[in-house]
């Protein structure tokens, strides 16, 4: 069977169940035939229970289904801090966190996500205090302003949470 058929009739099952419980689905993904990879989430976070039980719809969906071979490998879980961002959502409820966007022409940005909407995301630099200092310094006290960015998310090609210890 083909990967993107079977991606679609778990996303079709997924949409009611998920919406039911308020969570959302970020990606499914199927490797190699018969390896099946669900990432979902919610406004409030994920718990491993909330996995377990969207696993076991997912396997009775699945089982004699005829989609994948009777040996297949179903793992259902949140994305992780680590993984790119990937539906509106996602963006929605990171609002204030710093991320680091690729866009598709190479840019890369390393800014606050201040406003995420269904079409966009609205950016805007950070200016660490030593980097404030050097340039007061160099252009006699002519701090320059943060840059604020507006990108839409067909212009994304990966956008990752950035931590700083």
């Amino acid at each position: 069977m083909e990967f993107e058929t079977v991606k679609g009739k778990i996303e079709g099952w997924l949409q009611p169940v998920l919406a039911e419980k308020n969570f959302f689905l970020v990606e499914v993904r199927v490797l190699m035939g018969r390896k099946i990879e669900v990432y979902i989430d919610s406004d409030g976070g994920i718990q491993i229970e909330d996995c377990a039980t969207v696993s076991r719809f997912l396997e009775k969906n699945l089982d004699g289904s005829g989609l994948v071979p009777d040996n297949y490998i179903l793992e259902v879980s949140s994305p992780g801090m680590d993984n790119p961002l990937r539906v509106p959502r996602q963006y929605k409820k990171r609002i204030g966190r710093i991320l680091e966007v690729v866009k598709n022409d190479g840019t890369r940005i390393e800014a606050q996500l201040e406003e995420a909407d269904d079409e966009k995301i609205k950016l805007k630099e950070v200016i660490q205090e030593k980097k404030k200092n050097h340039k007061a310094e160099k252009n006699g006290q002519n701090i320059e302003a943060p840059r604020e960015y507006s990108v839409k998310y067909d212009e994304i090609k990966r956008a990752v949470l950035q931590f700083k210890f």
